[in-house]
C-alpha cells in the first residue's frame, strides 16, 4: 500500500479520483485508464450488444466496479449484481457504489482460488450462480476465463447458460490458443509468454496457474456448444502479437439462442 501513497495523496488532494473510484491499490491501472476502459466498454455494449436501460446485467468477477460505474448513469431502470472471490473488492463496492444505486447489488463467492482466494471452501468446477435460472439479458465476464482452470471455465459456461434468458447476449474475454496464437508464442512474438503446458491449455506460472492461462479455441467453441450458447463473433485481441488490435484479449460474443 506504501508503494502507492504519493498518487493517492496527489488524487486526494486535488480531488481528481471520484468516491467511486476505488483506492489505486485497489485497481490495476491509473484512473483514467480505469474511468476509460469502462466507458469504452459500456459504449460497444450498448451499440453492439443493444444493451437497453430496462436491462438486468450479470457482472461475474466484477472485482472493484470497473464496470458497474459506468453502467450506473445508464441502467435507469434494469438491475445490476457482481459477485467475486475476493472479499476487500466486494466489499468496497458494497460500501460505496450500492448505497447511491440501490438497484446495483454486490455479493462475495467464498471460491477457491490459488492466486487470488487460497481459502476459498467452494470450487469453481461446481459452483452454482447464487441467481434464479433465466434472470439476466446481459453477462460480463472481463478476464476471468483467463484466470481459471478448464473445469471451472466448463462449468461455468453452464451456470451463465441456465442465468441468461432466451436472446440473452455476453461479453467474454479470455486467451484463445490457434494456430496464429501458438505461433506467435512459439516464435516469441506473443505480448505474454505462455511457457508451460497444463494439459492441452498453456500458462505462465506453474506454481501458480491461474496467474494467466490460455485455452484451445477448439475446445472451448465445443464447450459453449455443449451449454447450448452460440459465439458469434471473435475479435482477436493483440496479446499474440497481432497489430490494429484494440484489446489485448480475445473478445467474444455470444449469444444465447
Amino acid at each position: 500500500m506504501c508503494v502507492y501513497f504519493p498518487v493517492e495523496l496527489y488524487e486526494t488532494i486535488t480531488r481528481k479520483r471520484s468516491p467511486l473510484i476505488p483506492p489505486r491499490g485497489m485497481r490495476f491501472n491509473d484512473t483514467n485508464t480505469y474511468i476509460s476502459l469502462g466507458k469504452r466498454h459500456l459504449d460497444l455494449l450498448a451499440s453492439d450488444y443493444q444493451l437497453r436501460p430496462e436491462d438486468n446485467v450479470l457482472d461475474v468477477g466484477c472485482g472493484t466496479g470497473s464496470m458497474a460505474l459506468p453502467l450506473t448513469g445508464y441502467l435507469t431502470v434494469g438491475k445490476y449484481e457482481g459477485f467475486d472471490i475476493v472479499p476487500s473488492w466486494i466489499a468496497w463496492c458494497q460500501s460505496h457504489i450500492t448505497p447511491g444505486n440501490p438497484s446495483f447489488r454486490f455479493i462475495f463467492i467464498d471460491v477457491y482460488s490459488k492466486h487470488y482466494n487460497s481459502s476459498g471452501k467452494l470450487t469453481a468446477d461446481t459452483l452454482k450462480f447464487p441467481y434464479q435460472s433465466g434472470t439476466f439479458d446481459c453477462v460480463l465476464l472481463q478476464s476471468i476465463f483467463t484466470h481459471m482452470l478448464p473445469a471451472g471455465i466448463r462449468n461455468y459456461l453452464h451456470e451463465l447458460s441456465r442465468v441468461m434468458k432466451t436472446g440473452a447476449r455476453a461479453s467474454i474475454t479470455t486467451f484463445l490458443l490457434n494456430k496464429e496464437s501458438s505461433a506467435a508464442i512459439q516464435n516469441g512474438r506473443s505480448a505474454i509468454p505462455f511457457q508451460y503446458r497444463l494439459g492441452d491449455c498453456l500458462v505462465i506460472d506453474q506454481m501458480f496457474p491461474e496467474s494467466a492461462i490460455a485455452v484451445p479455441e477448439d475446445q472451448l467453441m465445443a464447450w459453449f456448444s455443449e451449454a447450448g450458447l452460440a459465439v458469434t463473433k471473435i475479435a482477436y485481441g493483440s496479446w499474440a502479437g497481432r497489430n490494429g488490435c484494440e484489446n489485448l484479449h480475445d473478445d467474444l460474443m455470444v449469444h444465447k439462442p
